[in-house]
């Protein structure tokens, strides 16, 4: 049943203007309530040293607006600020010989006792201090869950330069997340969009606060990204990167293989425009001559396989401009705009996709971002975020000639892709509020986005030829062709979807803090309009006595959370892709045609339409979206301890996730099938509909380990996983092998990897140099196996074979069995989904940096010799917290030259991909590439050496 009743037609408006006036309407009601909320809290801490030494005699300043308190931290080290009145505070320290520490919107709330130590580090070791959103140790803040890992300083050094390395990166420091659309990445609070280069970035956030209402997607696995702002002092970097095939060894599947390069160029520079503005500024451009590595049966020569690197050179440039305003004393406005463009030549052939596949691509992608932050009063924050993306994609094959496809050996002829031009405008508005209610911290807001789509299609027009076996191909004779009619290429989408949320966190006592939220989510073009996703957490201090931090803090939480069916995807994809595919081939402006066992076959030319409508066995297919649809639903519960043991944080959690609705593709009008003979039981339909359905599930456990360790010229960041996974789908394109029992492929999916360790560290040594070693490793993936037959009518090639006798016709014999790959009307038992296991992985990344100081030294205000960063609200709305990061070890000059060295899979490890998993191919169980993830390289090497050089000025 809707919530909102009659929500029709112009259901898009009604949500966004309900939505908005909800959203003030709750800042409205939170204004007299933080006005009468006026009870002092209190402030204390500790003041230590690189070591974690305490420090006595610091001077320990906390300010706001007029309102200044100052004291000295005792011979123990610790400070404390017994009355200090609800607000938003600057917490400054100074001590002899240390650099000045600064940490900005120091939120205290009304009757709050506030634990906050302060690390301060030694002033001729480093120019700008590094502060982590964490207290030192464990804290039973919702935020500071010591599971998270904030990531900046030092630590960005071992991630790679590379934006689409960096998030593969990211993503296994993440850890895996529940179900199969894994976890979500923000660029300053917007879902969606390309990640910034490595040197705009500020900040990186994982899995903080996972049972937050303030986010849609599940926590674990949440990535957040915050780019660097202006500063009040003019500087930046200039830097190049560079590797050459000569370098690196060659990728052990081939023989021969072509020369490459990689070529990266980067320049940023930020400072003060007038006393009230400051800027940053961004531009980044890769030249990579990159390969697609090809491992197929040679089609000239069955018998034969081809083993071929075939050029893929690709081009990607992005400028990001970021200006800062401070809008009188309470209000800071920023606007961002990060364009992107890549384009790239050969895309398409790799693994079993032959040469003739390939297409030239260029996408382009402008994201706009405003920031409006108002602090209404001590008791108040209220933000507006306002981002435009527009996306601009396109396609254009190399070849028009039909597809030729032999299941699990080689695909040659043109794509079937065709010339799609895609044209998207995404908006997304947020309106967020913090307010302070006692003991209680309240976030709430809306959110509402809108995804218009258009998009130009001749996908299938070319028309495409399947054979399900090597013999069938030479015999000329193919299984199926498939072509589409169109009628009309373009098609237009609008989509709309909001949310609700509200989140309390309430600091029940010192040692005890409950938080409970509720988000509400709608969309249109679905049945459902009402998602309610409730969120609860608890953290608990056993032993704590309130007047140090906790060494131990127990935590558990339960939440629900959705996966919209926009799928608003940047490079390569649409808001609406799903709903775009249903209006291009609904039978009115597209015909999807099949024709099964065609009495033709030219592969030179696709067959006219008069000829493939008229045929016999000739079925249209169309694709719709059931009329039940509901949006995913990932409920997850866990339980975890947090443990401080001397510089070590360390976090063991268990994961239960429920998935119920979630999305999979399947042909509803499909024959009957009788899995217990594996024969059909119904005859073939007039028509193939293709539906969109909700109706998966997935059952998901997980126990998660993570560590942080930090010395004075170490650090490290760790994670382990242990994973055991089940689902019967495996994504939205997942097609069923039996369409009337999709239960059927309950089994392990390809997320379901049982192990997976990751460790992120870097090594301050002598000399400004700087080690930083990156480690990942992982279990084999789960892969399937099929026949490479439609033996289930349901109009594709992913029947799955029996358990046969071994030695009999059709039967092959595997590591899994003897298995049968003709076993209609035999009555064998069905193998379970996902039987196959991958090869394990494991790599090192290793970058070496080294620091030269150039020019004269930099004296600071104290006459020391550094540089003092952002100082609490310096007229610009920035603070220290926001200052850029160093992106190498600093020396106390005006000028640094960085040299560094990266060797991507240092110990040159073959690390595979999962094998072929058709049983009727001549490559069955073979892998054709090499692992993805953190374990590939950038280009077609095994291992890759990068070279590096910045200029800091």
């Amino acid at each position: 049943m809707s919530l909102l009743p009659g929500l029709r037609g112009s259901v898009s408006k009604r949500i966004s203007l309900l939505l908005i006036a909800l959203s003030f309407a709750l800042t409205s009601l939170a204004l007299p309530f933080c006005a009468a909320a006026q009870s002092a809290g209190s402030l204390r801490g500790r003041v230590t040293d690189p070591t974690g030494a305490l420090i006595p005699g610091a001077t320990v300043s906390l300010t706001a607006g007029a309102t200044a308190l100052h004291v000295q931290s005792a011979s123990n080290g610790t400070y404390i600020f017994k009355t200090v009145p609800p607000g938003s505070y600057t917490l400054e320290a100074d001590a002899p010989g240390f650099a000045h520490f600064t940490r900005a919107k120091v939120v205290l709330a009304s009757g709050q006792a506030r634990e906050l130590s302060i690390p301060l580090v030694i002033a001729t070791e480093q120019q700008n201090v590094e502060v982590t959103s964490h207290t030192a140790g464990v804290s039973t803040n919702a935020e500071e869950n010591s599971s998270a890992v904030v990531i900046k300083g030092n630590d960005l050094d071992a991630l790679s330069d590379d934006p689409s390395e960096l998030q593969n990166e990211l993503q296994a420091l993440a850890g895996p997340s529940a179900g199969p659309n894994g976890g979500e990445i923000y660029i300053d609070g917007f879902s969606g969009g390309q990640l910034p280069p490595k040197s705009s970035i500020r900040e990186i956030r994982i899995n903080q606060n996972p049972f937050s209402a303030e986010f849609d997607r599940i926590g674990y696995g949440r990535i957040e990204i915050l780019t660097k702002p202006g500063s009040d002092k003019f500087s930046g970097h200039v830097s190049s990167i560079g590797s050459q095939s000569s370098w690196n060894t060659a990728d052990p599947l081939v023989k021969q293989q072509p020369s490459y390069y990689l070529w990266f160029a980067q320049a940023d520079v930020n400072g003060p425009l007038n006393k009230h503005a400051s800027y940053f500024a961004n531009f980044f451009h890769t030249d990579r001559q990159n390969q697609a590595i090809i491992v197929a049966v040679n089609p000239a020569n069955t018998s034969a396989t081809i083993n071929e690197a075939v050029p893929n050179p690709a081009f990607y440039t992005a400028a990001s401009p970021r200006v800062d305003f401070q809008l009188g004393k309470s209000n800071t406005l920023s606007i961002r705009d990060a364009f992107n463009r890549f384009t790239s030549t050969g895309n398409g052939p790799g693994q079993l996709n032959l040469p003739e596949q390939a297409s030239n691509v260029s996408n382009t992608e402008n994201d706009i971002q405003i920031s409006d932050t108002i602090v209404v009063n001590t008791h108040l924050i209220n933000e507006t975020h306002f981002q435009w993306r527009r996306i601009r994609n396109s396609m254009v094959p190399s070849f028009l000639t039909p597809t030729v496809t032999v299941e699990g050996a080689f695909t040659t002829g043109g794509s079937n892709g065709g010339a799609p031009r895609d044209h998207q405008d995404d908006f997304e508005l947020q309106n967020y509020s913090t307010a302070n209610l006692g003991a209680h911290t309240l976030r709430f807001g809306a959110r509402l986005r809108s995804y218009r789509d258009a998009n130009y299609s001749s996908a299938g027009a070319n028309g495409s030829y399947f054979f399900t076996s090597v013999l069938q191909y030479l015999a000329g004779t193919p299984a199926q062709y498939q072509a589409t009619v169109i009628q009309n290429p373009l098609a237009r989408a609008l989509l709309f979807d909001g949310a609700l949320f509200y989140q309390d966190e309430w600091r029940f006592r010192p040692y005890l803090t409950l938080s409970d939220g509720l988000r509400i989510e709608t969309q249109n073009r679905i049945h459902d309009h009402a998602d309610f996703g409730p969120r609860l957490a608890i953290a608990w201090a056993p032993w704590h006595q309130g007047t140090k931090p906790p060494k131990t803090v127990i935590r558990a939480g339960y939440g629900w959370f959705y996966d919209r069916f926009t799928v608003p995807t940047s490079f390569g994809g649409g808001g609406a892709p799903y709903l775009i595919q249903a209006i291009h081939n609904n039978g009115i402006n597209q015909w999807q045609y099949v024709v099964n066992n065609p009495s033709f076959y030219d592969p030179t030319k696709a067959a006219p339409p008069s000829s493939i409508v008229g045929a016999t066995g000739s079925i249209p297919t169309i694709y719709s979206i059931d009329p039940h649809f509901h949006a995913a639903l990932s409920m997850q519960g866990g339980i975890g301890v947090d443990q401080q043991i001397r510089k070590l944080t360390f976090n063991v959690s268990y994961l239960f996730t429920r998935g119920i609705h979630q999305y999979f593709t399947d042909n509803i009008t499909a024959p009957d099938f009788d899995p217990s003979t594996y024969s059909l039981t119904s005859t073939t339909p007039s028509v193939y509909n293709y539906q969109f359905q909700s109706g998966g599930i997935f059952m998901q456990q997980q126990v998660i380990v993570s560590a942080n360790l930090r010395l004075k010229k170490f650090s490290l960041n760790g994670n382990y996983t242990y994973n055991i996974a089940h689902s019967d789908t495996q994504g939205v394109n997942f097609i069923p092998s039996v369409a009337q029992n999709p239960s059927l492929d309950y089994g392990r999916p390809s997320f379901g990897i049982t192990s997976r360790l990751f460790f992120l560290g870097t090594w301050n040594l002598p000399h400004s140099i700087i080690l930083a070693p990156l480690i990942a490793a992982q279990s084999g993936t789960p892969y399937n196996i099929v026949t490479g037959s439609d033996l289930t009518g349901n109009n594709q090639f992913n029947a799955r074979p029996t358990f046969g006798t071994c030695g009999t016709a059709n039967v092959v014999s595997t590591p899994y069995g003897c298995l049968d790959a003709n076993p209609v009307g035999k009555g064998e038992q069905i193998v379970p989904f996902g039987l196959g296991t991958g090869p394990a992985n494991f790599v090192m990344h290793m970058r070496v940096s080294k620091a030269i100081g150039i020019g004269p030294r930099i004296k600071g205000a104290n006459g020391n010799n550094q540089m003092q960063g952002n100082t609490g609200v310096n007229g610009r709305g920035l603070s220290a917290g926001q200052a850029p990061p160093k992106i190498d070890a600093e020396v106390p000059r005006k000028y640094s030259l960085t040299l560094a060295v990266a060797a991507i899979n240092a110990f040159n490890i073959v690390n595979l991909g999962p094998p072929n998993g058709t049983l009727s191919s001549p490559l069955f169980g073979k892998s054709q590439s090499l692992a993805s993830g953190p374990f590939g390289s950038p280009v077609a090497g095994n291992r890759f050496i990068v070279a590096q050089a910045n200029f800091s000025f």
